[in-house]
């Protein structure tokens, strides 16, 4: 990109002419969708117009806003026909279906201010007045600044373009996916996406044969393995999980960089033995068929949850291939029971980052943490190895006291939004809905033997505000995609870092409009409250390390004035 001044000529410019937009001249108008108009003019400008147009221009190197003193104004460097200049843009949403000049007058006299402006962009999905239109071009001419009008189709291009809005259903594209499936080809990485591929490139430009990315939940691991795959020009790509709601994400994911004529499903063995460019099954298919599938072809391998490479069936998969590449994905490389698996990809892990970073650098939502104790003693539950008896929590957990108390703090920090409840058995999960659906809160449980179908259909009653909590019994713990998700419940003991950590991703996406997710965790015995902190990536001691100032707090005013109240 030249670094030539856009010279100011007062021309009116589309948004076609821009190099800064270039992606829009895949997308032609008449693509647009009734739907897709609707849907623009829906977006709030300061939740979701202004931040999906700067994310489209992010450059580490530019200030966000530009000069402090503009305000409802940001300012940022665009290229027209390779040559650059200072642009700024007025931005009128949803509260604006008809912008009056009264509306922008003082934004368009603020232009004046703005030294060096070559170009003023005017962007409103609503019906723009005459006289908002004139007092703006007129006001752009005399300043000798190119500018733009960007109505509901510009900004539906743009979106869609992008990846902000799915083409098919004009829904919002969260996390790289709509929830129809569809994954936009351009969609804009992430700073942990980028020094991951960095990362990666750097590895196999030394030729090392395996490597282990471990990010937070919602970070975007699938899509580093695909992209990755995809520049390292694999011949045959197979990715593994254990769950068929992770293989729906990898299938999303992997369609967009390849193309859905290069990616394959595998729902049997037969076809494993003659590979598509990309493949995806579930690791208990292979495990089970090891004798009838040559894995020897595939040169690249990706196995998602990596945490559970330790165990045999995974083991003894990997003895069968011969990959060039091994690719490891994870947010929770810690385990239970010791087992190492770093020493699956010879310990080299190529980027690493946690939580607290994933919210430090506005790819997580921030969330607000709230312990409340009850009266239950877990301490008089048996215990079984890794679990508690699930008989003995039953008796303990499913009372109507702990229900109304867990009805009151729900309504207290966080009314009308939606919700997972983790319970810790199928009767608790069931029990939790009933009450809460009994106190007015529309509740469901959404357990194993929950239809795919009835899935479907509940987590889009929960997204469209049908039913406000869902009860969950372990299936969310991993591969859930649940952006919209604005609260979580723990209503079971928290029996390790690893799943504390992974059911707390379930409430961190970014969503348009979400400030953050709220936490009410039942903690129970607070004598353990103590593990809140390390679990939270708030302490820097590891799991089984003991923290003596903590663990012997034995009072609540103790455990009360320990900071858990989240980021």
């Amino acid at each position: 990109m030249s670094s030539t001044a856009i010279p100011g000529l007062g021309l009116l410019k589309r948004v076609d002419d821009y190099d800064s937009f270039s992606e829009v001249r895949n997308v032609r108008p008449v693509d647009i969708t009734t739907n897709l108009l609707d849907a623009v003019r829906k977006l709030d400008e300061k939740e979701e117009l202004e931040p999906y147009l700067r994310l489209i221009l992010h450059d580490p190197n530019e200030t966000p806003h530009g000069p402090a003193e503009i305000a409802d104004i940001f300012t940022h460097r665009l290229s027209i026909q390779k040559l650059t200049g200072m642009a700024a843009f007025i931005i009128k949403g949803r509260s604006f279906k008809t912008v009056r000049p009264h509306d922008v007058a003082h934004q368009i006299y603020r232009l004046e201010k703005i030294a060096g402006l070559a170009i003023a962009i005017f962007a409103a999905p609503g019906t723009i007045l005459d006289g908002a239109k004139e007092h703006f071009a007129s006001t752009a001419v005399r300043l000798g600044c190119n500018y733009s009008i960007f109505d509901a189709v510009d900004l539906a291009r743009l979106f869609v373009a992008y990846g902000f809005l799915c083409p098919r259903d004009a829904r919002k594209i969260v996390s790289g996916r709509c929830t129809c499936g569809y994954s936009p080809k351009n969609r804009l990485l992430n700073l942990f996406q980028k020094d991951a591929l960095e990362a990666l490139a750097h590895s196999h430009s030394r030729q090392e044969p395996s490597g282990l990315i471990v990010l937070p939940p919602g970070s975007g691991k699938t899509r580093i393995a695909a992209e990755d795959a995809h520049r390292s020009n694999a011949e045959h790509v197979l990715y593994l999980a254990h769950t068929a709601e992770i293989l729906d994400v990898a299938q999303s994911e992997f369609d967009a960089v390849f193309g859905n004529d290069k990616v394959t499903r595998h729902n049997t063995w037969a076809g494993l033995s003659t590979p598509s460019r990309a493949n995806i099954t579930t690791i208990q298919l292979v495990s089970r068929h090891l004798n009838q599938v040559c894995l020897e072809a595939y040169d690249y391998i990706v196995i998602d949850e990596f945490h559970h490479a330790a165990a045999e069936s995974y083991r003894k998969v990997l003895q069968h291939t011969r990959p060039r590449f091994l690719l490891g994905l994870t947010a929770t490389p810690f385990r239970g029971d010791r087992q190492d698996i770093y020493q699956l990809c010879a310990g080299n892990v190529l980027t690493n980052f946690e939580l607290r970073d994933g919210i430090d650098s506005g790819i997580l939502s921030p969330y607000h943490y709230f312990g409340c104790f009850d009266d239950v003693d877990y301490s008089k539950i048996s215990h079984k190895g890794m679990r508690y008896s699930i008989r003995d929590l039953e008796k303990a957990l499913i009372i109507p006291k702990r229900d109304r108390a867990i009805i009151q703090k729900l309504n207290e920090k966080a009314r009308d939004k939606a919700t997972v409840a983790f319970c810790c058995t199928h009767e608790h999960a069931r029990r939790v809905a009933t009450s809460l659906t009994n106190a007015g809160v529309p509740s469901a449980p959404y357990i194993c033997d929950t239809t795919a179908e009835e899935r479907r259909i509940l987590l889009d009653r929960l997204a469209n505000g049908e039913i406000r909590v869902l009860c969950t019994v372990d299936v969310f713990n991993e591969g859930a995609d649940l952006p919209f998700v604005e609260c979580l419940l723990f209503l079971r003991p928290t029996e390790s870092k690893r799943i504390f950590y992974q059911q707390l991703g379930r409430g961190l996406r970014q969503y348009a409009g979400k400030s953050h997710c709220t936490v009410i965790d039942f903690i129970g015995n607070f004598h353990n409250a103590y593990k809140i902190l390390e679990y939270q990536s708030l302490s820097p001691f590891e799991e089984s390390d003991l923290v003596p100032d903590l663990r012997h707090a034995r009072t609540r005013k103790d455990v009360l004035n320990l900071p858990l109240t989240g980021c």
